[in-house]
């Protein structure tokens, strides 16, 4: 298996399980921290937190400089602007990550604030959910060059 086909394998793999895990995050936990006690959530949200930080954001990280390298070292069959779509998109959730959720959650860290987790699932669905669900729906299409190319 030469290098593109590597490094393609492992953007489809982190891309995916990125979007996934993000969206089964968001969806799942956001909106249950209103149910937990203003006692109990900045212990509750440590600890998810820590959780994800172990299991799901080094996988998302690594994903951009995947799909940047992607750019020039892709498969002949995948089109160039699908790569560049696919990072212009993945950039912007680390952007929206980084500027708004990050600074959030680290709130949340210090008392619940049911403000704050509205904010949260509406910068989730709205500035993550929905380019990521782009940025799938490119990727998929790229899936679908490579396979074609193959039969």
């Amino acid at each position: 298996m030469n290098m593109r086909n590597v490094l393609t394998v492992v953007y489809f793999v982190l891309a995916i399980y990125s979007f996934s895990g993000g969206l089964v995050n968001g969806v799942a936990n956001f909106s249950s921290w209103k149910l937990i006690s203003a006692e109990d959530f900045p212990v509750v949200h440590k600890h998810v937190t820590k959780r994800i930080l172990a299991v799901y954001v080094p996988f998302f990280f690594l994903s951009i400089p995947v799909n940047i390298l992607l750019i020039w070292f892709h498969p002949p069959a995948i089109s160039t602007i699908l790569v560049v779509i696919a990072a212009v998109l993945n950039l912007f959730i680390w952007v929206v990550t980084a500027t708004l959720a990050i600074p959030i959650h680290k709130q949340l860290d210090q008392a619940k604030s049911t403000e704050l987790i509205d904010r949260l699932v509406k910068v989730h669905l709205y500035l993550r959910v929905i380019p990521g669900s782009l940025a799938m729906i490119v990727t998929a299409l790229m899936m679908y060059q490579v396979l074609g190319a193959a039969s």
